[in-house]
C-alpha cells in the first residue's frame, strides 16, 4: 500500500501497486517512457515498467482517507482478516515502500512479507516486513503453502498473464488462505462516454493507464480468478479519488458533500460509477 502521492510503478508480479489509479485526463505523450522491470511475462507487474520516479528512486504517496478508498478498504480487510481471524502471515505482492505494513501496524501482531522489485523501495518497506523478496513472484524464493492472506493490490491489471502468477501465488499461499485483489474498472462512466465518442486514449493514470496490458469489469475480473482456482467471497467497489482531484478541497463542506454523494452513488450504482472492484477470494 503506497503512502504518499505520486505515480508508481508496477511490474510483473510483485513490483509497487498504485492503489488509487486516477482516471487520467491527459493522453500519454509517446515521451515519458517508463524503464522496465523483469518479470514473468511481458511487463509483469505495471508491465514492467516505472511510473514517475524521482532520480533518486523516491515516490511520493498521499493516503486516501476516505473509507471507500482502496487505501482505507485493504488495510481494514487485513486487520480484519489477519489481526482479528488469523489469517496470517501476510504476502504483499508489490508492497512498494511499506506502505501497507505501515498502515495496519499497531492494530496487531501482523506478520508480513513483502515482493518489490525496486531495490530502493524494497529497502525503505524492510523496517516493516519480516522479509522482502526483490524478485517477480515466480522466482522468489517463496516457500510452498506458507501464507494464509495474499494482497495484490493494482498488480493484476500490468500482467501478462496474471492468472498464472495467482496460480504461482497460490502455491506459497495455506490451503485455506484467502486472497486480497483490487483491480481498476473498465466499465466506468467516463470510460464508457469515451468510447461512445470512439475514443479509447492511452492516459498516464487511471484505468486506461497506459501500463495497463488487462482491462477487466466486475464480471471478468471474477472469471480471470476463478481461472487461476480461486472463489470470490465479496466485492466491494470505490470511487473517484476526489482528495486527488481536488487537493485543496478536504474539510470543507462542498467537499464532504461531494465524497458523501458519490458513496450514495456508489451503492446505487456500482457497475457504472465503481473506479476498482476489490475482492475478497478463498483459494
Amino acid at each position: 500500500m503506497r503512502g504518499f502521492r505520486c505515480r508508481r510503478q508496477s511490474r510483473a508480479d510483485g513490483s509497487s501497486k498504485y492503489y488509487g489509479d486516477l482516471l487520467g485526463c491527459n493522453p500519454v505523450s509517446t515521451r515519458s517512457p517508463r524503464q522496465g522491470a523483469a518479470g514473468a511475462g511481458a511487463r509483469a507487474h505495471r508491465s514492467a515498467s516505472m511510473m514517475n520516479t524521482t532520480t533518486s528512486g523516491d515516490i511520493h504517496y498521499r493516503p486516501h482517507q476516505d473509507p471507500r478508498s482502496s487505501h482505507q478498504q485493504i488495510a481494514k480487510l487485513v486487520r480484519e482478516l489477519a489481526g482479528e481471524r488469523g489469517y496470517a502471515p501476510v504476502l504483499d505482492v508489490g508492497c512498494a515502500q511499506g506502505m501497507l505494513a505501515q498502515a495496519v501496524a499497531g492494530s496487531a501482531a501482523i506478520v508480513l512479507d513483502g515482493i518489490e522489485l525496486n531495490e530502493q523501495w524494497a529497502a525503505r518497506a524492510r523496517p516493516h516486513y519480516r522479509q522482502v523478496f526483490t524478485a517477480p513472484a515466480e522466482a522468489a524464493p517463496l516457500k510452498d503453502r506458507e501464507y494464509r492472506l495474499v494482497v495484490c493490490g493494482d498488480v493484476l491489471e500490468h500482467l501478462a498473464d496474471p492468472v498464472a502468477t495467482l496460480r504461482r501465488l497460490r502455491q506459497a499461499s495455506a490451503e485455506d488462505a484467502k486472497f486480497i485483489i483490487s483491480l481498476p474498472n473498465i466499465a466506468h462512466l467516463a470510460v464508457r462516454l469515451m468510447l461512445l465518442a470512439g475514443k479509447f486514449p492511452k492516459m498516464e493514470r487511471g484505468p486506461l493507464d497506459k501500463t495497463h496490458l488487462q482491462f477487466l469489469t466486475r464480471k471478468t475480473a471474477t472469471q480471470m480468478l476463478e481461472r487461476a482456482g480461486l472463489k470470490v467471497e465479496r466485492a466491494s467497489c470505490t470511487g473517484l479519488p476526489i482528495d486527488e482531484i481536488w487537493k485543496n478541497g478536504q474539510g470543507s463542506l462542498i467537499f464532504r458533500g461531494l465524497v458523501r454523494s458519490q458513496h450514495l452513488m456508489l451503492d446505487l450504482m456500482p457497475g457504472l460509477l465503481a473506479y476498482q472492484w476489490i475482492f475478497v477470494a478463498s483459494a
